[in-house]
């Protein structure tokens, strides 16, 4: 019997090597690197509103601080040896950057500071939301204080005013107890199911391909990542000085060829952007194959879904076909069947928790052992009930919503996994919108309601949840044989310390330039006025289509695992619905095509040879677009953005 080279290694050693320990430095140098990076994230998203890092799978900002470290390891490696960085040590860094920048994104931090003194601010005799809804908000959970808001949205002012820091210091600390418990639950829910997605399933992980190949040796040398690097920051670099000096010529990159169909039905359809970003191809050349066919053939399905509509006249239902309602149908489906698929490996861990290792998994590989993240978990779980029961809502709209935020989450955290999507927008379909269609708005109450109303803050989209680069992590540390137990903390840490810088920088700037990001706040109160001056009952429409959503997702995933022909990844059904992927789905069918013929005429040689081109491509405009976000720092204005969204 032949065996691999891992085997030979197991049976000539006395057991596996020891995980290697996270270094003082590697620590150190990723902690110093987070002011910087959360203050460029903040600035360019909320400020200058371009470019927006946190929005995509992979934070570009992150990388480029990646590519620093690796390039300043390459002259260690040269003149001083002993300094040089190991793989462990560079992964470290950028997880550090990486969990630090998602929680202060687009659609958690950011956003939740939008929402938390806004109906004080904005409340008018027109708008009745003082005798609405004032009455069921805590003074720890938002701030009422008109005096301190003043500056905060009037702008030229400071925050680092008595006056100001008292009336933000109580909902601060409240918020980043709160956010800091949730995504203490994630990381132990992630050490649950990780042994599962990883060890046994296999998952590809997409995402991590470049910072794990960014820290290898060797990587930087093929002549092809360079002309893809070339390329990638060639295209930014020259529309960049266009942007700044429009004598320059641009590269076109962005079209939209809806307009082309402008008579009934086609122009049901809509906007049908074909954009030609480098790195949105490179990244969809790291998606599995069947994986991208599935996003761009059903993105064609969603706009036959328009076309269709016109054409039998059912187009004229409010809000048809409603992308939120299948899409929730299709994750709360996709959550549920993730859950019954791992239910022999969740059986396992429930025997190592009540029975002792003896009769369960062994423990000795996980980052904990399995009874410390369970009890983490529902402790987590018990402290976010109890919270928000101080708020005053009621323990079953916690629950319900907290159940389904988690769904959502999980949903997208396996998409991550097996897609490697470039993004993952699901905007203005949170767990709100779906209780409020379900229940109807009068049946959960004035004062559930209201609490939702502040949980939009972290549930308008679902770009910036941390579990997903949590498993990455744990992902990335088994390649490089890191140590997860103290990784584990580490990203913890990394998050908690990241949301206390991105609190300090946001309110920063909402006093120096006012007004940050007003619609947010609007939204969620426009929300909250509508559901209590009209309350409603169960919207059997938007449940109807939630329902087809959940059914097809379903015959999808039956005859994924039943036929062994079908080519269709239900996956990439709701994927395909969301706005930003209508800017990706070109890309992504590009990568397709260009991925399946090399395989098919190449064969897999010559798709690892090409491999480093698309990785150029990436890094050049990631390396550019960092680049130009730094020069709007340093020149104090907005800079060439390289995304669309």
């Amino acid at each position: 019997m032949r065996t691999t080279d891992k085997s030979q290694e197991r049976l000539t050693h006395a057991g596996p090597k020891a995980p290697r320990s996270l270094t003082l430095r590697a620590v150190l140098l990723g902690v110093l690197a987070v002011p910087m990076n959360v203050y460029l994230v903040i600035q360019t998203e909320t400020v200058w509103t371009t470019q927006y890092p946190t929005t995509m799978t992979i934070i570009f900002n992150a990388v480029a601080t990646l590519l620093f470290f690796s390039l300043l390891n390459l002259f260690l490696q040269r003149y001083v040896p002993a300094w040089q960085f190991q793989q462990g040590e560079l992964l470290t860094i950028y997880l550090v950057v990486t969990l630090a920048c998602v929680v202060c994104g687009h659609d958690l931090l950011q956003a939740t500071l939008c929402v938390l003194g806004h109906s004080a601010w904005f409340a008018t005799p027109e708008n009745e939301w003082q005798t609405l809804f004032f009455r069921f908000i805590p003074d720890w959970l938002a701030v009422m204080d008109l005096e301190a808001l003043t500056g905060y949205y009037d702008g030229t002012s400071d925050f680092f005013i008595d006056k100001h820091i008292r009336a933000w210091l109580k909902p601060v600390l409240c918020w980043l107890f709160f956010f800091s418990v949730l995504a203490f639950g994630m990381m132990m829910f992630s050490v649950i199911i990780r042994r599962q997605w990883i060890e046994h399933e296999k998952l590809s992980y997409p995402v991590t391909m470049l910072p794990l190949e960014m820290t290898r040796s060797g990587f930087y040398r093929p002549r092809l990542l360079w002309l893809g690097f070339s390329l990638g920051l060639g295209v930014d670099l020259l529309n960049g000085l266009n942007h700044l000096f429009p004598y320059v010529p641009a590269l076109p990159i962005r079209h939209n060829i809806g307009s082309f169909f402008s008579e009934e039905p086609w122009n049901a359809m809509g906007a049908t952007l074909v954009h030609l970003n480098p790195y949105a191809i490179g990244l969809g050349f790291l998606m599995p194959l069947d994986l991208s066919f599935s996003c761009w053939i059903f993105y064609l399905f969603w706009k036959l879904q328009r076309i269709g509509g016109a054409v039998v006249g059912i187009n004229h239902i409010p809000g048809y076909p409603h992308i939120d309602m299948q899409s929730s149908g299709a994750y709360i489906t996709l959550a549920i069947f993730g859950l019954w698929v791992t239910r022999k490996h969740l059986w396992q861990v429930m025997r190592s928790v009540f029975f002792r290792s003896s009769t369960g998994y062994d423990n000795s590989r996980e980052p904990i052992s399995y009874r410390a993240a369970c009890t983490g978990l529902v402790g987590a779980i018990l402290v976010i009930v109890v919270f928000w029961m101080q708020a005053g809502m009621s323990p079953w709209a916690i629950v319900l919503f907290f159940a389904i935020h988690g769904a959502y989450v999980l949903a997208f955290t396996r998409m991550r996994a097996e897609l490697g999507t470039p993004t993952q927008d699901f905007y203005r379909a949170g767990p709100g919108f779906l209780l409020t269609a379900a229940f109807g708005s009068r049946a959960i109450g004035p004062q559930n309601l209201t609490g939702y109303a502040y949980f939009y803050g972290f549930t308008r989209n679902y770009r910036s949840q941390p579990m997903p680069n949590q498993l990455e992590g744990f992902k990335m540390a088994e390649q490089a044989g890191m140590n997860t137990g103290q990784l584990l903390w580490l990203m913890w840490l990394a998050t908690v310390f990241g949301l206390l810088i991105g609190f300090i920088t946001f309110l920063h700037a909402g006093y120096k330039y006012g007004s940050l990001g007003t619609w947010r706040g609007q939204e969620a109160f426009s929300d909250l006025q509508r559901w209590l001056l009209f309350p409603s009952q169960t919207d059997w429409t938007k449940m109807g289509f939630f329902s087809v959503g959940a059914i097809l997702t379903s015959i999808m995933l039956i005859s994924r695992l039943r036929l062994i022909w079908w080519p269709f990844h239900p996956l990439a059904y709701p994927l395909a619905a969301n706005g930003n992927f209508q800017i990706l789905w070109f890309p992504v069918f590009l990568a397709w095509l260009i991925k399946f013929l090399i395989l098919r005429h190449g064969g897999v040689r010559t798709y690892r040879r090409a491999l480093p081109i698309f990785l150029g491509a990436m890094l050049g405009e990631f390396l550019m677009g960092t680049i130009w976000a730094l020069l709007g720092l340093a020149l104090g204005h907005q800079m060439y953005s390289f995304k669309h969204w």
